[in-house]
């Protein structure tokens, strides 16, 4: 049975157009798109597909010794009214800060951590009764000169202060370190990378993943716990700042060809 669109009304010619007219459109849509994807996949060389991919993971590690420390000092002022007690800390706490300050502790290096004024209360037959203020005041103190840490703690207690919490030792600038460290695991994924594919008899193609993990920088704790005094004939105390490790792990993913 043959088709004459000519024989057909006017108004079923259009219908018949258009539907041509959107089958064509589709057509041509669909095409293009099947043209993208075939491209696409040519030029990722298949790496959607992740059975064409195989991944390497080297890691490298740098020892460094600690090059910086941050010292926490405390002073705690104890009075009658909150006014005397907080003026009583300010004047203590001002000599320490000049103490530090004359042993080249730029201001920048001088933090307060902690201020807090609290009330005292004693406790008798189930009653509290307001007998003072207690005011804490923390610093936390970066020191760049290892040699000096215990000089200035036992400077800081001879000046007023009352308190030594903590001192932590780290690498003040790791970048370079972890650079190392990362040049190292890289190094490592590829000599990996190259070994595997010659053993099971496969060719590497184009590195499509990169994925870095960072271990390491974990600051060297030495407990303190001194309490204030103001004979110089206590010896400082020796800070050793021992070694930290720092790893990087990387893994690296090549297409197979």
């Amino acid at each position: 049975m043959s088709f004459d669109y000519n024989k057909l009304p006017k108004l079923e010619q259009k219908v018949v157009l258009i539907t041509f007219i959107i089958l064509a459109l589709f057509l041509i849509f669909a095409g293009h798109n099947q043209l993208i994807n075939a491209v696409n996949n040519y030029r990722n060389g298949g790496a959607a597909n992740i059975s064409q991919t195989v991944s390497f993971t080297g890691e490298g590690k740098v020892k460094a010794a600690p090059d910086t420390a941050k010292v926490d000092i405390g002073l705690v002022t104890e009075g009658k009214d909150s006014i005397s007690v907080q003026n009583d800390n300010s004047d203590k706490m001002n000599k320490v800060i000049d103490y530090l300050k004359k042993e080249d502790i730029v201001s920048e290096d001088i933090k307060t951590a902690n201020y807090s004024l609290s009330p005292k209360y004693e406790y008798s037959k189930g009653k509290s009764t307001l007998v003072g203020y207690i005011l804490n005041q923390t610093l936390t103190i970066t020191v760049r000169d290892l040699n000096k840490v215990g000089e200035i703690l036992d400077g800081s207690v001879l000046n007023g202060a009352n308190q030594v919490n903590s001192v932590s030792l780290f690498v003040d600038k790791p970048e370079e370190l972890k650079n190392k460290a990362r040049e190292e695991a890289v190094k490592q994924a590829k000599e990996k990378a190259a070994a595997t594919s010659k053993i099971a008899g496969f060719s590497l193609g184009r590195l499509v993943g990169f994925n870095e993990n960072t271990l390491g920088q974990v600051p060297v704790y030495e407990a303190m716990g001194k309490g204030g005094g103001t004979s110089s004939a206590i010896p400082a105390p020796q800070i050793e700042p021992g070694s930290q490790e720092i790893t990087i792990s990387v893994t690296l993913t090549y297409l197979i060809r």
